[in-house]
């Protein structure tokens, strides 16, 4: 929303016209994938002037303008185009399922006229756009008042599944409240700040009377004691970190387009005397610790998947089981020699490791080849994991492996989640680590050119010497180790907003805490026995009543 502008919403829902000879079942999966095809053009229609939200079938279209007639000519122009697109392809649009909403902060605004083939499309104060509610002066309260009441009706769940002397464990109570409201009251809520504190204290308000429930406290119990007993961060606190996850798990892709508006509306943030007195919205102070990183981030064009070819995806890791647990301390050395004089004499033995002494420090890398000695050292920033710092030395030992024409090679890790990650299916993974799928390239190059190569897992700490040595590496390149490539990867990034949230609401309740000294450890013993006793269940036929209160 700019100073002294005037921005114009209209939402659409398209249909097919006939429904009996076009389209799929209702729920097909090849449905959002076809759809999308089939509609690929429909924004080349349209004014150039108006821009073009599409998700499925709801279409949204916009434009800004300082002049309100201008604005409606520019829409309904806009929908002659789109009325002919849809014409031709077969589709329909409903008008009395549209809406035209007015943004701005105009206290009076005259009636606008939109329309669609000689209809007029109605003006709304408000509208619905995948799930949030968007009111016309960006407050949040329409939203904030159809969550409250919402949640209202399912709090009802957790009344009667709650007792003291019967009904379900608070732990249990914590999962329903999770699933069923927490989740409701958090979708899509952190686009919403800044907005009215009197619609963001409605959705406080249902926190609080549910963490009541399940710890079933009184009244005057005190909100943060609670907060702290069922582990539920206040809501702003949670509100930050979706928005700081949201954001950074687009980053890694270079052409997204949220990137280029954060760093304008930032740039407006800054510069504009009307956010003076208003807090950032959430998503402006995740994009200032994006640019606070102290290395650059790892990004591309597409999804690591989709830049990956076909055979690697496909090849299948031959990750060994040496037989040697951390039990075997003592002779583990010992039985790691005599297995490979046994089976692996003719292998060449590369041991990779990965060190990190503290959360703020950098991350090293350690590569050892031994019959070679043959060493690398390489840094990682602070703000990378030992993962990323284990996945890559293995990429490290497969270049080497590449340049020096080796045969028989057999990959050594302390790190049983690096393996894990490479020999799971990549098409069924959720976090797409773009280390492990250049693992894979380099891993293909090297098939196809028919050499050996195995892995293994080691116990880490356990007297194995190649693992020792690589250990001592890794510690080095802390402080020295080379600094190419010297980046950070995005799955990093996701554990930066649990960290912020931890330390935010340790600060909140340190605040609180002096602001409610005696009054809040009081509370909070209270509570604690009060969750205590819900624990409680029918009393036990082998004692009387005194010894079960007792």
């Amino acid at each position: 929303m700019l100073n002294d502008r005037s921005i114009f919403l209209i939402d659409g829902d398209q249909k097919y016209s006939r429904v009996l000879s076009k389209g799929l079942p209702q729920g097909s999966v090849l449905s959002p994938i076809l759809y999308n095809l089939y509609t690929y053009d429909l924004d080349l229609n349209i004014d150039r002037k108006i821009e073009v939200l599409q998700y499925a079938d709801d279409l949204l279209l916009y434009v800004k303008s300082k002049n309100i007639e201008l604005a409606c000519t520019e829409l309904t122009t806009s929908l002659q185009y789109l009325k002919k697109w849809l014409d031709d392809h077969g589709l329909i649009l409903s008008p009395s399922k549209s809406s035209v909403v007015l943004f701005s902060r105009m206290r009076s605004t005259t009636p606008v006229h939109v329309f669609y083939d000689e209809t007029i499309i109605p003006q709304k104060q408000d509208f619905k756009f995948l799930g949030v509610i968007l009111d016309n002066k960006l407050t949040g309260i329409s939203h904030c008042n159809f969550i409250a009441s919402k949640c209202e009706k399912i709090i009802n769940i957790i009344r009667c599944l709650a007792g003291i002397w019967w009904g379900a464990h608070p732990f249990y109570l914590k999962i329903v409240y999770n699933a069923l409201i927490r989740s409701v009251m958090e979708y899509g809520s952190f686009l919403l700040e800044p907005g009215l504190l009197s619609g963001f204290k409605m959705l406080n308000k249902i926190q609080n009377k549910c963490l009541r429930i399940i710890c079933g406290a009184m009244k005057s119990s005190p909100i943060n004691a609670l907060q702290i007993e069922c582990c539920d961060p206040p809501l702003q606190l949670r509100r930050q970190y979706l928005s700081d996850k949201f954001l950074f798990r687009r980053l890694q892709l270079t052409n997204h387009p949220l990137i280029e508006k954060l760093h304008l509306l930032a740039s407006f943030v800054s510069n504009s005397p009307y956010w003076t007195h208003k807090s950032n919205p959430y998503l402006v102070n995740s994009y200032y610790k994006f640019k606070s990183l102290s290395a650059p981030l790892h990004q591309s064009n597409m999804l690591p998947l989709f830049s990956c070819p076909y055979e690697s995806l496909i090849l299948s890791p031959q990750i060994l089981n040496m037989g040697i647990s951390k039990s075997d301390f003592l002779i583990a050395n010992e039985k790691f020699n005599t297995i490979i004089n046994k089976k692996f004499k003719n292998f060449h033995l590369i041991f990779t490791d990965a060190s990190k002494h503290d959360a703020n420090g950098t991350v090293g890398v350690g590569i050892i080849h031994c019959q070679y000695n043959i060493v690398q050292k390489v840094k990682f920033p602070p703000e990378s994991s030992v993962f990323s710092g284990e996945c890559f030395g293995i990429f490290k030992a497969l270049e080497y492996i590449l340049l020096a024409k080796l045969n028989n090679s057999i990959i050594f890790s302390d790190s049983l989640s690096s393996l894990q990650a490479l020999e799971k299916n990549p098409f069924k993974i959720k976090q797409h680590n773009p280390i492990v799928f250049d693992i894979r390239k380099l891993l293909s190059i090297c098939l196809s050119k028919n050499y050996n190569i195995k892995f293994s897992w080691i116990p880490g700490h356990s007297g194995i010497q190649g693992n020792v040595i690589a250990d001592a590496l890794a510690n080095e390149a802390i402080s020295c180790g080379d600094l190419v490539p010297y980046k950070i990867y995005c799955s990093d990034l996701l554990s930066i907003p649990k960290l912020d949230l931890d330390t935010s609401w340790k600060t909140l309740w340190e605040k609180s805490s002096k602001e409610k000294a005696s009054s809040t450890r009081l509370q909070c013993d209270v509570t604690r026995g009060l969750r205590l006793h819900s624990h409680a269940r029918v009393p036990s036929p082998n004692l009387d009543e005194s010894e079960e209160l007792a």
